[in-house]
């Protein structure tokens, strides 16, 4: 066999998904492989077969966060209206993050245990992030005519502004949709609507967890 079956993928998933809160709650260097399993109610040994080391699972984790947001990215391609699909980013960066908020504190807090051997991916695959969201910021900034904005400045401070919503948004007094709202009229001004919410989290999470 040359792909993982269904149930190794389930399980991987479940793995992740576990290290993900472990990590979240005790940080990379006191959780454990140990702690993952026991949540699991497996042997190390056991976890060993889908993991080589807590270095990989981090990555995993990371490969998740990223992948994950590129996907969405893709759902969003089709929105023909420049300043419509600029709004539905930043949309979708608040609410993945906020609908996500484990996976992304481990993605930003737990950035300096990310092992070289596997940061080279991730970087390669954050600057296309960045290039896609640069992308957006240019075709909407165009739409209004000429400008001199940085797209690639642009799409670091968007980045920084929709991610550290994770820091801070309460979720009993805030909703995803007010904070996109928010920012969407501090980009675009207040006449321009937060797209309603029509991209799934995640459809295909196995498989984006596979792809790592």
């Amino acid at each position: 066999m040359t792909e993982p079956s269904p149930e190794y993928r389930r399980r991987l998933e479940e793995i992740i998904d576990t290290a993900t809160v472990v990590f979240h709650e005790r940080g990379f260097d006191a959780g454990s492989l140990d702690d993952v399993a026991a949540v699991l109610g497996l042997s190390k040994a056991s976890l060993y077969h889908y993991v080589r080391s807590k270095a990989q699972l981090l990555y995993l984790i990371f490969d998740r966060a990223i992948t994950l947001s590129l996907h969405r990215l893709d759902a969003m391609s089709g929105i023909p209206d420049p300043r419509e699909r600029l709004a539905a980013l930043i949309a979708h960066q608040v609410r993945m993050v906020s609908e996500e908020p484990s996976l992304f504190a481990v993605f930003f807090d737990q950035r300096p245990r990310l092992d070289d051997s596997f940061d080279a991916d991730i970087r390669r695959k954050e600057r296309a992030y960045v290039r896609r969201i640069a992308e957006v910021v240019e075709a909407a900034t165009v739409a209004d005519g000429p400008t001199r904005l940085d797209a690639r400045h642009a799409a670091h401070a968007l980045l920084g502004m929709t991610s550290w919503v994770y820091k801070w948004m309460d979720p009993v007094r805030d909703t995803p949709e007010d904070v996109a709202r928010t920012m969407i009229g501090l980009v675009l001004g207040p006449g321009v609507p937060a797209p309603e919410s029509r991209f799934p989290l995640d459809p295909t999470r196995s498989g984006l967890a596979a792809s790592g």
